[in-house]
């Protein structure tokens, strides 16, 4: 009699046992996600996909393990603060024309509404769905979008710029609400970032996986990194780029913007290869603390169950075709590097489909299983990620126009352009004047010899005409093709 009460316990607590364990298992079967985002870092500035002056050994080590996309791309921007509305379009998986503007202009708006918008991000979706999320770095949409997607944040920037040895920063949790703002003028900001992200996954300790946004604000100006990463880029020793000017060949929407004034006009080559030496410096001292999150992830045992995406809010262009900033639709500017590695995802693997930065938020929500929202406009590229599909989509849109300053400013531009294959059109309006480029970026991926006026390419570049104008159509974009400056920039 004993002994079947001995064994009736037996067999209940091994059901327990298997319960719990399988509400354990249940815990733990979504992935953690770790978002490795840089400000300013163009596509090719990377070592591994071929770049031969970048000593970037940590983001080849993501390259290495992982898939990369070759022709990943942001939108663009209604304003010259570009990483601001690239930040809120893969924020909330929209283009900027269907996000309400006090998301992306914030200088435009007083306090209590800067950022206030009631639109779903992915970090809040996740958070949702089970998710602890951590933010550290740039945030670059307003307070808002961090307190309702964010269970803690430490070393948090509101703003777009600063200095980095000293930026102001501060913490947050939703216990505690806001810290006071501090510096710490010791260290280069992608290490205080980085130490962030590092003692949050030190102390980790919970069952339901995490969400970490890593935001550097490098390597954006001012381009001041410790002094051993400037060392390893002697100006006389750094190339200048084939399409180098000392000016742009016609006027485009904004010449003397801010990033523009950053070097004189015109440009020389001395100068200009001084920029790209503290750039590439910049880059490199970025990847060491990279590496620091990647070697803490793999020592915590956390390596094998996190997807890791490493990706740059839009490129610059840094003396190519006579400019300095990211204000245009060239290549330069628009391309960014967009790297997916970890748990399920093939290692050493390139694609070639046409995607853009805020395919990220659907995406990360077919890789992990969890239901798309209906509020996403953008593609999941899960399936191109596991070599299942080729595309998603056939033709890809850029956009861009001058933004219309108050007061005496009375300039008016805009680009719009679409690649489709190896085809890209361009299409620059400036004070009632139109440029029409046309680039083969497989024979000239600098941007250099213009097809536009060649007769062999007239049906072509009809075709790209009419698929441009009904992408303008399709996206919701208020751009009128046949008008003025696209008729962005009515009377009032």
């Amino acid at each position: 009699m004993k002994l079947k009460i001995v064994l009736a316990l037996l067999g209940a607590l091994q059901v327990i046992l298997n319960s719990c364990s399988g509400r354990e298992d249940n815990k733990q079967e979504k992935p953690n996600i770790l978002f490795l985002f840089t400000d300013d870092q163009r596509y090719g500035t990377i070592e591994a996909q071929g770049h031969p002056e970048l000593e970037t050994p940590n983001i080849n080590r993501l390259v290495n393990k992982g898939v990369t996309f070759e022709n990943a791309y942001i939108l663009g921007s209604p304003n010259g603060a570009v990483c601001s509305p690239s930040r809120a379009m893969l924020m909330t998986g929209r283009h900027y024309f269907n996000i309400p503007r006090n998301a992306y202009t914030l200088w435009e708006f007083p306090s209590e509404e800067k950022g206030n918008v009631d639109m779903l991000t992915f970090p809040e979706y996740f958070r949702k769905n089970g998710y602890t999320t951590f933010a550290t770095g740039k945030q670059h949409n307003g307070k808002y979008w961090i307190e309702r997607g964010f269970d803690k944040g430490e070393a948090l920037f509101l703003g777009g710029m600063g200095t980095h040895f000293g930026l102001r920063v501060r913490d947050y949790d939703t216990t505690h609400g806001w810290g006071e703002r501090y510096r710490r003028k010791d260290l280069f900001t992608s290490e205080l970032f980085a130490n962030a992200a590092i003692n949050f996954l030190k102390d980790y300790r919970k069952d339901n996986p995490f969400l970490i946004y890593v935001s550097f604000t490098s390597p954006h100006d001012p381009r001041k990194a410790p002094d051993k990463y400037h060392q390893m880029y002697p100006m006389e020793e750094v190339s200048l780029p084939p399409n180098f000017m000392p000016r742009h060949p016609f006027e485009i929407a904004d010449m003397k913007i801010r990033d523009e004034k950053l070097a004189g006009f015109p440009r020389t080559k001395e100068e200009v290869k001084g920029h790209i030496a503290d750039y590439y410096s910049m880059i490199t001292a970025t990847d060491h603390h990279i590496g620091r999150i990647i070697d803490t992830l793999e020592a915590t045992g956390k390596m094998d169950n996190t997807i890791v995406v490493f990706a740059g809010d839009n490129g610059l262009a840094v003396g190519q075709h006579g400019l300095m900033g990211k204000q245009n639709v060239y290549e330069h500017s628009v391309k960014i590097p967009f790297v997916f590695c970890g748990q399920s995802i093939p290692e050493g693997e390139r694609r070639e489909a046409l995607v853009y930065l805020h395919d990220l938020f659907p995406t990360l929500c077919d890789l992990t299983g969890i239901e798309i929202p209906k509020s996403v406009h953008t593609k999941s590229i899960a399936k191109v990620i596991q070599g299942e599909r080729k595309s998603v989509r056939e033709s890809i849109y850029f956009a861009y126009n001058h933004y219309k300053n108050s007061g005496k400013e009375s300039q008016r531009g805009a680009h719009r352009a679409i690649r489709k294959g190896d085809l890209k059109l361009i299409i620059s309006k400036k004070d009632g004047k139109t440029t029409v480029q046309l680039f083969n970026l497989e024979e000239d991926p600098y941007e250099l010899k213009n097809l536009a006026n060649k007769e062999e390419y007239n049906d072509e570049l009809k075709a790209l005409k009419r698929e441009l104008k009904n992408k303008i159509r399709e996206s919701g974009d208020p751009a009128k093709m046949n008008e003025p400056e696209f008729g962005l920039y009515p009377e009032d």
